[in-house]
C-alpha cells in the first residue's frame, strides 16, 4: 500500500547562493547525516530535492517531526540514492506505520534536480 508520494524539482544555482553564503553552516545545518565525499552544488541541490520530496511524501512538508537534518541521504555502489530516518523522524515513522519501503527516483540537469520518493507501507 502507498502511504504517500513526494516529488521535488530545485535549481542548482539557488542551492550554490546560498552554499557560497553560508558554506559549512548551510552544510551543518541540512546535511550533516548525509554521507558526502565531496561537496558540490549538484550534489546539494539533489540532497536537498530528495529531502523535500520525502517530506512532501508523508505531507508535512519541514515541520515536527519531519526536518532535513533527521532525514539521512546516502548512496549504495551503484550511485542509487537511499533515505535513512534518524531520531524522532524514525520513531514516528515506525510508530505510525510499521514497516515501510522508502523509493527514491533523482534526476538532474546543468541547471535542475528533480526527485520523487514513494514511502510503501510493507
Amino acid at each position: 500500500m502507498i502511504i504517500g508520494h513526494g516529488i521535488d524539482l530545485i535549481e542548482i544555482n539557488r542551492v550554490s547562493t546560498i552554499y557560497q553564503k553560508f558554506n559549512h553552516t548551510f552544510v551543518d545545518k541540512y546535511f550533516a547525516l548525509d554521507k558526502i565525499d565531496e561537496i558540490t552544488p549538484k550534489l546539494l541541490s539533489n540532497n536537498f530535492a530528495i529531502k523535500e520530496a520525502f517530506s512532501k511524501s508523508l505531507g508535512l512538508g519541514f515541520r515536527a517531526p519531519c526536518f532535513p537534518k533527521d532525514i539521512s541521504v546516502q548512496r549504495d555502489k551503484m550511485g542509487k540514492p537511499e533515505i535513512f530516518l534518524k531520531n524522532e523522524l524514525n520513531k514516528y515513522m515506525k510508530e505510525k506505520f510499521g514497516n515501510f519501503l522508502i523509493h527514491v527516483s533523482l534526476s538532474d540537469t546543468k541547471k535542475y534536480s528533480i526527485a520523487s520518493v514513494i514511502i510503501e507501507k510493507t
